[in-house]
């Protein structure tokens, strides 16, 4: 498969022109792909240029080596597929089968039965530069609110709306790679998917809760080559969120008998921490009586009999749980 820079590059010399991306890159194994369009000489050679014109690609060096003919496509060093036609000044080429040893500089021929035969070597940046990697990179995963991109570890509130989004590189079009989702809180989850010349990108949209925090999200790139080959990229989702499942125990549960200790312990699933705050219906208004998560109160007599409010807070909001205390005589 295969991604080029888009930095599209016009050598001019005499009339003839070429334009052509300063670098491709491509996996290993795969196929690379070269935009290219070319023009020529129109004073000199107009009439010279027929669709039986070779067009050929060699390899830079000293001697530069011939790779591809367009009259022979799948004979030469580099086999595949030159498209449209030399009257079309097309050049644009397709590499298939593409290996490390293949990394290297580039540059385009044109050659008829006439006096037209040029090689778009110069200036030197009329050549292409193939760069072959042995593994494909892992696939970007960033995370957007409001369209602003979230940075790493950075938190987000219950109830915003998220965009995750996932891209890899288009390394050959021909066999363009897949995107997938997953995550700790579900099995697998389907994102919008849709892709340009050079990038394949999943968009995965949704509201954020509280089931959310610190779920691991995953995006899998595989790239079909004569083997799968997969590289993931993972984001763990940090939320901020007011106080659920507020709850109170008694312990020891169950009768309080007098003079006994009791410890009343409140909890609450919350992010930022909550602050814990105490009160008792028998006081009008409520009026605090403790803080924090655990309220104890010792040597009990029926006088502690009521119930017992716990506030859990936070910046987020509030939420309240009470429990029944019943101190029972010890006869």
């Amino acid at each position: 498969m295969i991604s080029f820079f888009y930095h599209f590059v016009l050598g001019v010399l005499c009339g003839f022109n070429i334009n052509l991306p300063k670098r491709v890159e491509a996996l290993n194994g795969s196929c690379v792909f070269i935009p290219c369009t070319f023009d020529i000489d129109q004073h000199k050679h107009k009439d010279d240029l027929t669709d039986s014109a070779t067009r050929k690609w060699f390899k830079a060096g000293k001697p530069p080596i011939m790779v591809f003919d367009s009259s022979s496509p799948n004979t030469g060093l580099l086999k595949g597929e030159i498209f449209g036609t030399a009257t079309q000044k097309n050049c644009t080429t397709r590499f298939d089968n593409v290996r490390q040893s293949h990394n290297g500089s580039y540059y385009f021929r044109i050659e008829t039965n006439g006096k037209l035969q040029y090689s778009y070597t110069e200036p030197t940046y009329s050549q292409v530069q193939i760069g072959v990697l042995g593994s494909p990179p892992k696939p970007t995963l960033s995370v957007f609110l409001d369209q602003q991109k979230v940075r790493k570890k950075e938190e987000v509130i219950e109830g915003s709306s998220v965009s995750l989004r996932c891209s890899t590189k288009i390394f050959c079009p021909s066999h363009p790679p897949s995107l997938t989702w997953s995550s700790s809180l579900i099995e697998s989850i389907t994102g919008q998917q849709y892709q340009n010349q050079t990038e394949l990108i999943s968009d995965l949209n949704f509201t954020v809760s509280h089931r959310h925090h610190r779920v691991t999200i995953t995006c899998t790139a595989t790239h079909q080559l004569q083997k799968q080959i997969t590289t993931q990229e993972s984001r763990l989702l940090s939320v901020q969120y007011a106080p659920k499942n507020t709850s109170v125990r008694i312990n020891p549960a169950g009768l309080v008998l007098e003079g006994r200790s009791v410890t009343l312990s409140c909890s609450s699933d919350a992010n930022p921490a909550v602050n814990y705050t105490w009160y008792r219906d028998t006081e009008r208004p409520l009026n605090p009586v403790q803080t924090g998560p655990n309220l104890t109160i010792n040597n009990t007599d029926p006088t502690h009999s009521g119930r017992y409010y716990c506030t859990a807070e936070n910046k987020h909001g509030t939420q309240n749980s009470s429990v029944l205390l019943d101190v029972q005589c010890e006869y």
